[in-house]
């Protein structure tokens, strides 16, 4: 299920025993390669004495494009992890990425202090509870929450539930998408039709939206979709020899719906986010099909930016206008060479 796949687990001094060594050992039968990732090397005890531990690298030794996934332990490690810079940078590379992150029981400390737990579900250890609400997370208790690539769990108890979560989040079981069942242009072609649609809904709901957070909000998505529709497009033409896409779904991935001047802030973003979700489904499973790095790199660009939005639209907050969000791939994108096809 996991050969070919590589996991770093995030440790520090005081992990907790079970939730750094089980994971693992579920990990390594299903074929995963696993690493123990450190602060530095020094030999480490768990907050139980019942494990000891010497990290295989340390954080500034690798580079999140080079793990399909991470996990964050809980027990005294988080105190210690979420003080160090560089720990912080890799754990938010990890994030930008869109591959499956997992934190357990205080593992959740080191998301707060990352500054990436704001629109997040999450559930963690009863005691920060609170802590994580502050950072601007969504609370549940229950076994494990699934937020996208974001796996969490309360406590050791829980450990059967988020191992099984987690791996099935790196081998991307649960992606319902036509992906699978399209070639690589099909694919593109119904991407570029979604992203259409998706600028058409929040540029014709910005326009009737009575809520100035909401239409600002609508109207920077609306652009960020402008972007990806214009640089999927050209992608597209290049790999197809000069053939332009035609953009045919439109408003097809918001529940079909049809913008009307009584449409409520409340009912728009919530079509707004079950649409956000499929999109990050999407291009989570193209990115796992990707065979040339540049194609993989650009499809996790794309579920990571897909993902961030529906937790944008879950948030009190305003968003200014404008910009191109995170996808950082220009309209001249050139297709590296090598590369005649996505997959």
């Amino acid at each position: 299920m996991l050969k070919d796949k590589r996991i770093a687990i995030l440790i520090g001094p005081q992990f907790h025993d079970e939730e750094a060594t089980l994971p693992k050992e579920y990990l390594l039968k299903l074929g995963a390669e696993v690493h123990w990732v450190g602060l530095d090397r020094s030999t480490l005890t768990g907050k139980y004495n019942r494990v000891t531990l010497t990290p295989d690298k340390t954080v500034d030794e690798i580079r999140a494009s080079d793990y399909d996934g991470l996990i964050i332990p809980g027990g005294g490690a988080p105190e210690r992890i979420r003080i160090d810079d560089t720990a912080l940078a890799l754990v938010k590379a990890f994030w930008r990425t869109g591959r499956p992150v997992g934190a357990i029981c205080h593992g959740a400390q080191v998301l707060i202090s990352a500054g990436l737990l704001e629109g997040v579900t999450t559930t963690c250890f009863v005691g920060i509870r609170d802590d994580v609400k502050l950072a601007g997370a969504h609370y549940v208790d229950q076994e494990v929450c699934v937020d996208g690539p974001y796996i969490s769990s309360r406590k050791p108890e829980d450990l059967p539930a988020f191992n099984k979560a987690f791996s099935e989040a790196v081998a991307g079981v649960h992606l319902h998408t036509e992906v699978a069942d399209l070639d690589p242009l099909a694919s593109l072609q119904l991407a570029i039709s979604r992203e259409k649609g998706a600028m058409e809904f929040y540029r014709s709901a910005a326009a009737v939206m009575k809520q100035e957070k909401i239409r600002n909000k609508f109207t920077y998505f609306s652009a960020i979709e402008q972007g990806h529709f214009d640089q999927l497009s050209e992608l597209y033409v290049k790999l197809s020899g000069g053939q332009g896409p035609a953009a045919l779904v439109s408003n097809q991935e918001i529940g079909g719906h049809k913008v009307s001047p009584d449409l409520s802030g409340e009912e728009a973003i919530r079509l707004a986010m079950g649409a956000e979700e499929k999109a990050y489904q999407f291009y989570r499973q193209a990115a796992l099909k990707a065979r040339h790095p540049k194609a993989k790199e650009m499809f996790e660009y794309l579920a990571a930016e897909e993902i961030d939005h529906k937790r944008l639209l879950s948030v009190d907050r305003s968003t200014a206008a404008g910009g191109q969000g995170h996808f950082q791939w220009a309209t001249h994108w050139d297709v590296p060479p090598g590369m005649e096809d996505l997959w």
